[in-house]
């Protein structure tokens, strides 16, 4: 049920793929110009300074309504001002889907911070209602909105967000079922994460979800996150103080310290290992990142280096190892580089179809006759003069 018309998006996609591969010098200009003229987009995608720009003044705008209604309705009432949110909220969704259908805006800013918008006044409702400790209602709702606003508008942000609500509504539900389950949501949370994973790399697969490729990689990303915050130390020792009061110092162990200790060391290695043996630069890039987490975490609990050392070591330890993969990769090893051949989507149309497209005029539709879909959430569009 995207709010995008099937076509438009397709054209958004070819143009994008057009664009990466005539950089990469995959196909002549006179092909590159055929394809853009075959395949027009219509969908209004600016550049990123004037998404800023257009995402600032929309920020402006709704504050200005926002404050005006709060002194127009001029009244304590916690009840007036639940249903103000939620006005607000329902105001912000229906200029969103007037804008898209007049405009065709697609990440151009304006809906960007709209549907922002639409999440903080039905969120802030609870909090004006007097639920802000009811936290499974607040996960669960944000979820399900994120998660519809994700489908109609492909928008990878709302994706990201309706994962991380789900992740916290999943922990919050474990807990309450008593003291063993305090003990082993971290594992459930490890569990967690690794089936998401799973499902979406199943959805990156098929090519009637083409259109939320961005949204499938951004959810991915985060459940490595999530994967690895679930077993690092410092994340469970701490969380375990804040949710159930445990009250520990910084020199007392949890059950099972050794197991989360292990897990913290080798799950950045582990991702590196796999992402070089699966081809998979978001496996590699991530554990470079938490390579420098682990770092951290170990100087937390045992101060051996000032924090300036630290963060030297760190850094020094990432840059190395970055160093030394694209030194090892910089020669194609079993169709494996460190250069990028093709900075545009892989999953996509590379650029013989491209010229099949341009040459014989194919349809728009694939052999099921599922439309692609085009683009991704933050992504910009390609125009005749690159």
């Amino acid at each position: 049920m995207p709010a995008y018309n099937s076509n438009d998006l397709y054209s958004c996609l070819v143009q994008q793929q057009a664009s990466a591969s005539f950089r990469d010098e995959c196909i002549g200009e006179e092909s590159y110009r055929k394809i853009l003229q075959s395949h027009p987009d219509k969908l209004y995608t600016p550049n990123y300074f004037i998404r800023i720009a257009l995402g600032l003044l929309t920020i402006i705008a709704v504050l200005f309504v926002t404050v005006l209604l709060v002194l127009l309705s001029s009244t304590s009432q916690s009840n007036q001002f639940v249903t103000l949110c939620i006005f607000l909220g329902i105001a912000c969704y229906a200029a969103l889907e007037l804008l898209l259908k007049r405009k065709k805006f697609y990440n151009a800013g304006v809906d960007n911070i709209l549907m922002a918008s639409v999440i903080i006044f039905i969120t802030s409702s609870f909090f004006v209602s007097g639920f802000t400790t009811n936290y499974i209602l607040i996960s669960g709702t944000s979820m399900i909105l994120c998660l519809y606003l994700c489908m109609r508008f492909a928008d990878a942000f709302m994706a990201s967000i309706s994962y991380l609500s789900f992740f916290v509504l999943i922990f919050l539900l474990y807990i309450k079922m008593g003291s063993i389950a305090k003990i082993t949501a971290p594992f459930l949370m490890l569990a967690t994460s690794a089936i998401t994973y799973s499902i979406m790399k199943n959805l990156e697969k098929k090519d009637r979800l083409i259109i939320y490729n961005f949204c499938i990689k951004s959810v991915e990303f985060l459940t490595l996150i999530t994967f690895y915050a679930s077993a690092n130390y410092f994340v469970v020792k701490e969380l375990s103080n804040q949710m159930f009061g445990l009250q520990l110092t910084i020199h007392d162990g949890i059950p099972l310290g050794w197991l989360f200790w292990i897990l913290t060391f080798t799950i950045p290695v582990i991702y590196i290992f796999y992402g070089i043996k699966g081809k998979d630069f978001l496996f590699i890039r991530t554990g470079l990142g938490l390579i420098a987490t682990t770092i951290f975490t170990i100087r937390y609990y045992h101060n051996i280096f000032p924090l300036e050392i630290s963060m030297f070591i760190a850094g020094t330890i990432t840059i190395a190892i970055s160093c030394s993969l694209m030194q090892y990769l910089k020669i194609s090893k079993r169709g494996y580089t460190s250069t990028d051949l093709h900075p545009g989507n892989t999953n996509l149309l590379n650029a013989e179809a491209l010229i099949i497209i341009q040459t014989f005029g194919t349809s728009s539709k694939t052999e099921n006759n599922t439309l692609f879909g085009g683009g991704s959430g933050g992504g910009a569009g390609a125009s005749g003069d690159f």
